[in-house]
């Protein structure tokens, strides 16, 4: 080998250097970076060349640029986002309601559900009197409005969540968006059309692929040309080239769904952020809503069924205590309606609320929406016909098809709507027979077995008393903010693991770096020297 070799050589080994330091310094900038992958300069000994029949190696060269990445571990993360995701949204939506239901400092409803009661007993002591029975109507009046408040609250919290789901959405759409323009830019790439690496490129994607997990739950595989393909549901959300804008439209009974291409994709959600406010808003609307409904709907029929037999002091009888029961009621039906609903029997009540699912125009079941039993079912059903079941008469009428549906609810807009229906506190039935004829103003026979309401079990409370089953709904929501409190912080521990493991592999070490850095200088330092020892060899041959 010439002394041009020699020059060739050393030339190589800085050219070298100087790309390993470039690296070096790139890693050491990133170090702050979050989900940037550590890089590192493969060196391969150049091609020899065979001099009087031996190989003398020419220097050395790049082999590329590896990137220090396990697809295991990001899968891992990518697993592990979607459970913190799904749990962050549990527990911020559970810790709202834990706070409606708040006893703490006993100004919930069971202290004014124990008033309410307590001033039963107290027309019970005295009923001719005046200032009890003005009290009862006031202490059943700050009952209703508590109640009021506390479902305005759950509402709130609900419409929160809505809004959350659509922020969701938007941030979805925008990650989409950019994963869509990475792809292009890594085949190109990739393709060899520059000369450029894509792992920075792929980087920022796996980056974006982590914060979508957080969001959203999905499945995504990289084609053959290095873009990647997100599909929810198996539905593509991210095609080569390609992207769809996920949805929102509120349904018939005021709750977000999510549309893809058109299609109801919204049962397709279980983790992430999404799924997990789909969940919550779904355990709040069938547990502490529902049950708030129902207790304040029992505390209703109860005292109207017993104020209805009882006597005022003016021997009025007849009279609802609160305003009565009524339905609500929902259509799901293109051409269906339905032109009379009514409680035609309060003590067949249960309380509950129904489904009338039309099988074809001409049949129908009721379901129970608590339990999903079968309650009844029909056939040969005409528009204008009348459905009857527990309590209840329902009119449907218009053309009906298969797939129709109805919810029918006595406890939607029942606490809305909720108001003492006496003005008159001469009115209050605390008697069992006519006062003013028969047993006399002392009579306070209904008034101690409205009292008595209190401490009975009741049928459409599954057998609890009033208070036991306010409890039951206080210590239910208690134990499910628990556990969503209990399940976010084990989630972020087995992220926070994940991400120190994936940090060992794909993280930046300046220690490391710093070494590598006085390393790749030394041998850019010999380098040079080689080529200044080269030159003045040269200059002695060119002097001879």
């Amino acid at each position: 080998m010439s002394l041009f070799g020699i020059l060739d050589s050393a030339k190589s080994a800085i050219f070298a250097s100087q790309t390993a330091l470039n690296v070096v310094s790139n890693n050491i900038a990133n170090i702050n970076t979050p989900g940037y992958s550590r890089h590192e300069v493969i060196l391969e000994v150049a091609n020899p060349v065979q001099v009087r029949g031996d190989f003398i190696g020419r220097g050395v060269q790049s082999g590329g640029i590896r990137r220090h990445y396990d697809k295991f571990l990001h899968l891992q993360i990518i697993g592990q986002n979607q459970s913190f995701g799904r749990s962050f949204a549990l527990d911020q939506g559970l810790q709202t309601i834990e706070q409606v239901f708040n006893e703490a400092r006993d100004l919930g409803l069971a202290n004014y559900m124990k008033d309410y009661f307590n001033a039963w007993h107290d027309v019970s002591n005295n009923p001719e009197g005046q200032p009890e029975r003005t009290a009862l109507i006031h202490k059943a009046r700050t009952l209703i409005q508590t109640a009021k408040q506390m479902e305005n609250d759950i509402l709130d919290t609900m419409k929160y969540i809505n809004s959350d789901i659509d922020n969701v959405i938007q941030d979805i759409n925008s990650i989409t968006s950019k994963i869509n323009v990475l792809n292009e830019k890594i085949s190109l790439l990739e393709a060899g059309l520059t000369e450029k690496n894509a792992s920075y490129f792929r980087d920022q994607r796996d980056t974006l692929l982590n914060e979508l997990a957080e969001l959203t739950d999905y499945s995504w595989f990289e084609l053959s040309d290095g873009q990647i393909s997100v599909l929810i549901d198996g539905r593509g959300l991210v095609n080569p080239g390609e992207t769809y804008n996920l949805s929102t439209q509120f349904d018939q009974e005021g709750k977000k769904r999510i549309y893809l291409r058109g299609v109801d994709i919204t049962a397709s959600f279980t983790n992430g952020k999404l799924g997990g406010y789909l969940s919550v808003r779904d355990d709040i609307e069938a547990t502490p809503l529902v049950n708030l409904r129902k207790l304040m709907a029992s505390v209703v029929k109860e005292t109207n069924l017993l104020h209805n037999s009882g006597y005022g002091l003016d021997g009025s009888t007849g009279n609802d205590f609160f305003s009565p029961l009524s339905l609500n009621n929902l259509e799901k039906s293109l051409g269906g309606y339905i032109s009379a609903s009514s409680i035609t029997d309060i003590s067949a009540l249960t309380l509950d609320e129904y489904d009338i699912n039309f099988t074809s125009a001409s049949s129908y079941e009721v379901y129970n929406r608590r339990t999903s039993t079968l309650v009844t079912s029909g056939t040969g059903f005409s528009a204008g016909d009348t459905i009857s079941f527990e309590g209840i008469d329902v009119t449907v009428d218009g053309t009906l098809a298969a797939e129709d549906s109805f919810l029918i609810s006595p406890l939607r807009g029942l606490i809305h709507n909720l108001d003492t229906a006496l003005t008159d506190p001469q009115q209050v039935a605390a008697a069992e027979s006519d006062p003013t004829t028969i047993s006399g103003p002392g009579d306070n026979l209904n008034a101690v077995t409205i009292a008595g309401l209190a401490t009975t079990g009741n049928s459409d409370l599954s057998g609890a008393t009033f208070e036991d089953y306010y409890e039951g709904i206080v210590t239910t929501v208690g134990t499910m903010s628990k556990a969503a409190a209990d399940g976010l912080s084990y989630d972020d521990n087995v992220r926070f693991e994940l991400e120190k493991k994936r940090d060992a592999v794909s993280g930046v070490s300046l220690d490391e770096e710093a070494a590598n850095l006085i390393r790749f200088q030394r041998a850019y330092e010999a380098g040079a020297r080689m080529i200044r020892v080269t030159d003045e060899l040269l200059e002695t041959i060119l002097n001879l």
